[in-house]
């Protein structure tokens, strides 16, 4: 019988992810992590135990679950001089914000004076579909070999 996958445990998998029928991110490589760690989604890695290597697992992340919900108040007019001049409308520049803080924002429009930039992150307020192929599980330790030894005083 397979491992099952336990908090802990040491998981490689490959993955790919979806916003809407759009492919946004996919593994080149397995990838190899500790579940509980946080080192992938969390939401992801907890919806991975109990499940063995060969499985697909198809996982919905909600917006709370990972870049938040969108938020319209992230929306910002800036003085066109403070984007980059190549920029189009539609794609992805850095913005300094007053605090000389650099920023990832979407470009929304752009005319000869101001744009209009929109700071939500890409992914903010859609869900994302994770198609998890799991290659590997290794036990991770033992609770009861990691748990130190009472320590009695000398008796004498």
């Amino acid at each position: 019988m397979a491992k099952k996958i336990a908090q802990g445990d040491e998981v490689t998998i490959r993955y790919r992810v979806h916003a809407g029928k759009e492919l946004v991110d996919a593994s080149s490589e397995p990838i190899t992590f500790k579940i509980g760690s946080g080192e992938f989604f969390p939401f992801v890695e907890e919806s991975l135990i109990g499940r063995s290597p060969g499985e697909h697992v198809v996982v919905f992340v909600p917006p709370e679950k990972h870049y938040g919900r969108y938020d319209p108040k992230k929306l910002q007019i800036m003085p066109v001089e403070k984007i980059p001049p190549q920029a189009h409308p539609g794609e992805v520049i850095k913005v300094q914000d007053e605090l000389g803080i650099v920023h990832p924002a979407i470009l929304r429009k752009k005319d000869p004076w101001i744009a209009l930039v929109d700071l939500n992150h890409p992914f903010a307020g859609k869900v994302l579909r994770f198609e998890v192929d799991i290659l590997d599980v290794k036990p991770g330790p033992d609770p009861k070999e990691t748990q130190p030894e009472p320590q009695g005083g000398d008796e004498r």
